[in-house]
């Protein structure tokens, strides 16, 4: 079963064809040769990296080096087949292989304007903050630890426990096996959380731990730590989160800027006109009954039947 999961890893990871060399003069260590084309150390370790994080640990060992090294093997026998067969040159492949070819060269494209953006100085980042103090302001704020169990014996026990001096920490790992849940909040600000978390957390001593609290989850066990008055945010503080936005703000610009440049360029036709909009309800010459003649645009003539 082990096996068969790293063999289907191949389907996922980018792949590279084997060379015998790094195109410096420098000979390369060459891992495996498949029918001629051979994986390199290079290419193995460029593999490596498009592995999901949570594989990548196994290539620390011997072993799991070695089960990856086959799913390239493997891999590389199987891509040789479909091109023995001709398989890329069917019509529906080719049309994949295009609409592939398309997206990772848009991106690529995409990626080089965005990059070109223009960088944000601390100036302009503090010139935002001064300019903008109104989406700083915040709400009083503590700094909250908390254990969650169902049951009420539990959260008084574990509140025993960090008053006669365990550490929280200690005390948080353990609580999934006693059937808890455990998390460090953070900074959590005055209106945000239950009530009757928040009345306790807000006057509880920093460094102290309170509980039970009952909430609507459970019963909590409460550590608090620092604490914040309400009002405007230190730049320090939110410089991350403007860099952040600005940043992504200068990329849209410039990539709007290159557009309308390229579209400044190009001759554009476009050989169909949009349909006009349907009116909307209630407006318009309402339908004819089924077998009534439509009224006529005026009144009847007076000479009609004369």
């Amino acid at each position: 079963m082990r096996k068969f999961a790293w063999a289907s890893l191949v389907f996922v990871v980018p792949f590279l064809c084997g060379c015998g060399g790094t195109g410096k003069g420098k000979p390369e260590r060459i891992l495996a040769v498949v029918n001629g084309s051979a994986i390199t150390e290079a290419s193995f370790e460029e593999e490596a990296k498009s592995l999901p994080p949570y594989v990548r640990p196994i290539l620390e060992t011997p072993s799991g080096k070695m089960q990856f090294l086959e799913s390239l093997v493997t891999r590389d026998l199987l891509m040789q087949e479909a091109l023995r067969r001709g398989i890329d040159r069917r019509d529906d492949v080719r049309a994949r292989l295009n609409q592939a070819r398309r997206s990772i060269v848009l991106e690529t494209l995409l990626r080089e304007v965005s990059e070109k953006a223009p960088g944000l100085s601390d100036e302009s980042l503090r010139k935002f903050y001064d300019s903008n103090q109104a989406n700083f302001q915040v709400g009083e704020r503590v700094r909250v630890s908390h254990i969650l169990f169902k049951e009420r014996a539990r959260a008084e026990e574990t509140t025993r426990k960090a008053r006669a001096g365990i550490p929280f920490g200690e005390l948080m790992k353990g609580a999934e096996k006693e059937g808890g849940i455990a998390a460090d909040l953070g900074m959590i600000e005055r209106g945000k959380f239950d009530k009757a978390f928040e009345d306790v957390a807000f006057a509880a001593p920093p460094g102290s731990v309170s509980g039970p609290v009952k909430t609507t989850y459970g019963f909590h066990v409460i550590r608090v730590g620092e604490k914040k008055p309400a009002g405007l945010q230190p730049f320090e503080e939110v410089k991350e989160q403007i860099t952040s936005d600005l940043r992504e703000q200068a990329q849209r610009d410039a990539f709007e800027t290159f557009l309308a440049q390229v579209r400044k360029q190009a001759k554009v036709q476009l050989m169909v006109k949009p349909e006009p909009a349907p009116p909307p309800p209630g407006t318009g010459t309402p339908p004819v009954p089924a077998g009534r003649e439509a009224p006529s645009a005026g009144p009847p003539s007076p000479h009609v039947g004369r």
